[in-house]
């Protein structure tokens, strides 16, 4: 019967926290009443960049990347880029699928193909395995770090085109409707520069992204739940991924749950079992 949950788990959930969960009792909304204008916002907004470069800095350097804005998870941030991009982009198979949902993007079976005239959106950890993953690339990137925060610490390689990088809380801490993120650019972005002049941003996710920073280390779900994850790879023959809810496996049993083409194994989401 679980071996059936796993396979018919096509999207990736994510284990609900009991510490995270008491951690956002104390969070009241009234905390974040504050008057456009008044400069309280952006205060708060420059203290929460400047945690959460210092908290993902064994990860990822984003000291390229000067301009920061609050996003509403990482798909407001993938809004915001496909609405502003007037170039082709590309994707590698068995990546993220909600880009190429909303604005179809070219498909590509390995990374051997990249067009190097061509946006390449790419995950790391790469979704279509839950797996950290070098590629080195000369055309533009746009790097989505989701599932920072689920992972141990290990550094990720950023592209030398890379033009945004993107961060979510939803993945490491359960937090999947709270729609907290954060997104790193090289340049002021198209649309979020002009909103962040205004102070146009939830105020309350910023108070949330850091609470939960000054409560909890970058890799600290990681180690919580690796027990968990082990246990359940090893009762059904799976292969632990670097992101701690998920897992891989060659078996045929699960063949439709592959994402990728230079690769037979298949993705499994843990959390329905968790």
């Amino acid at each position: 019967m679980e071996k059936e949950t796993l396979k018919k788990s096509q999207w990736v959930d994510v284990p609900m926290s009991e510490d995270v969960w008491h951690l956002l009792k104390e969070q009241r909304v009234s905390e974040t009443y504050y008057n456009r204008g008044s400069g309280k916002a952006t205060q708060e907004l420059e203290w929460l960049e400047a945690t959460h470069r210092n908290w993902v800095h064994e990860i990822t350097d984003l000291s390229d990347f000067p301009y920061c804005y609050v996003t509403n998870g990482t798909t407001d941030a993938i809004h915001h880029w496909l609405q502003t991009e007037d170039r082709q982009w590309q994707y590698i198979k068995g990546d993220y699928e909600y880009p190429n949902i909303i604005d179809a993007g070219t498909e590509i079976e390995h990374s051997y193909f990249i067009d190097p005239h061509k946006v390449l959106y790419l995950s790391n950890p790469f979704a279509g395995d839950g797996m950290f993953r070098d590629v080195e690339v000369d055309c533009p990137v746009i790097l989505d770090c989701t599932y920072v925060s689920s992972t141990a610490i290990q550094r990720i390689h950023i592209p030398k085109n890379t033009e945004q990088v993107m961060f979510s809380f939803s993945k490491g801490f359960g937090m999947i409707g709270n729609r907290c993120g954060l997104v790193y650019t090289k340049k002021p972005h198209k649309t979020l520069h002009l909103l962040k002049e205004f102070e146009n941003w939830n105020y309350a996710n910023v108070k949330t992204m850091h609470l939960v920073m000054s409560n909890f280390t970058v890799d600290e779900m990681f180690h919580e739940n690796r027990e968990r994850q082990l246990e359940l790879c090893q009762e059904y023959s799976l292969v632990p991924a670097d992101v701690f809810f998920l897992a891989q496996s060659g078996d045929k049993y699960y063949k439709r749950r592959r994402r990728m083409h230079d690769s037979p194994t298949a993705r499994l989401c843990l959390t329905p079992l968790w």
